[in-house]
């Protein structure tokens, strides 16, 4: 009886064993070798109150940076707009707005801080 699973180890499970068939297939297709899915990036603690300024910014940001858009608030995946809207959703909306000092202050603080961190070389652990 010590082997009873919770769902949610059962779903870890499954989801895990999906994601290793799927990369062993598609390395086979590929005659590649490796860890499908992996991809080198930094991730930071947010232990100030600039890291999740920046962390907001950067993530509407990436797009722009990336060169998938000339301009970020176009990006059609992007929470961007949700948090401009009326609309309902999961968001926190409210809580992120005002952190920012208001709507007026959220677009500004975006609008300049993005064209700061893609034209110069800082990076958002700076």
């Amino acid at each position: 009886m010590d082997n009873i699973l919770s769902v949610g180890e059962l779903i870890e499970q499954a989801y895990k064993r999906f994601f290793q068939s799927y990369s062993l297939a598609v390395n086979k297709m590929h005659t590649r070798k490796g860890n499908l899915f992996y991809k080198p990036f930094k991730r930071i603690l947010v232990e100030k109150e600039s890291h999740f300024t920046q962390g907001i910014i950067y993530i509407h940001a990436n797009p722009l940076k990336h060169h998938i858009v000339k301009d970020f608030t176009n990006y059609k995946w992007s929470s961007w707009k949700t948090f401009l809207s009326e609309s309902p959703t999961l968001l926190l909306r409210k809580e992120v707005i005002e952190w920012f000092g208001g709507k007026e202050f959220f677009i500004k603080t975006h609008t300049e801080l993005i064209e700061y961190y893609y034209e110069s070389d800082i990076s958002i652990e700076d």
